[in-house]
């Protein structure tokens, strides 16, 4: 216990004293297992997200929308220069657009929403919305969409820097934003590929083996 307890840190064991029945490490365990549950959700709505608004952009901005300094603004500014400084690092092409689209990290992404973007976007061509989020009935706040986005960005940052996901405020349980994630793709109105992506989608299984184990709110 000595050693797991010096190496994993007592601080970020202390988080799962207390849940349920099972112990810290074993809560620490669990917590592992549920966020590698969210590895193909949160890909896949990334990958789907990234095309979409690409795709929709360059009908009205232009195919080479991504090159344009007027787009590039605000905090997308940063994480444009830190995907062009990888792409050089790996020898890639910097002209090429899908490997600047795939270097991007969902902040780029996610930032495209904020009122930055009004006047050269969101005003200019009010269509846009829509026909990105063609498979909601109801897309009509900007900043809704964005708090939605914002959220999974956050959720999947938290996963990736081995943050808890037990120990969370309600609206941020795993069920919830599980969820959201799926409603988004949704909205996308990618129902092929939401379809593919619950035949290896694991959460429900590991959400289950969670409430069983009293780790998990039942």
């Amino acid at each position: 216990m000595d050693e797991i307890t010096d190496l994993l840190s007592e601080k970020r064991l202390a988080k799962y004293k207390g849940i349920g029945k099972e112990n810290a490490i074993a809560c620490h365990l669990f917590n592992c297992e549920l966020a590698e549950s969210f590895y193909s959700s949160l890909s896949y709505f990334e990958i789907i997200l990234r095309n979409k608004i690409d795709k929709v952009f360059s009908k009205y901005l232009g195919d080479d929308w991504i090159f344009k300094d007027e787009y590039i603004i605000g905090r997308n500014q940063d994480n444009m220069k830190n995907a062009l400084a990888h792409i050089k690092d790996t020898k890639k092409n910097s002209t090429d657009k899908n490997h600047i689209i795939s270097e991007l990290n969902l902040g780029f992404w996610v930032y495209l929403f904020l009122p930055a973007y009004n006047d050269v976007v969101w005003k200019k061509h009010p269509q846009v919305l829509q026909e990105i989020f063609d498979g909601c009935k109801d897309i009509s706040v900007l900043s809704r969409i964005f708090n939605k986005l914002n959220r999974i960005r956050m959720y999947r940052n938290k996963i990736f820097h081995y943050g808890s996901l037990l120990v969370v405020a309600e609206e941020n349980r795993p069920e919830k934003v599980h969820n959201l994630i799926y409603r988004m793709v949704g909205d996308l109105n990618a129902p092929k590929l939401l379809k593919e992506l619950r035949k290896i989608d694991s959460f429900n299984e590991k959400y289950l083996k969670g409430k069983n184990l009293g780790i998990l709110k039942r």
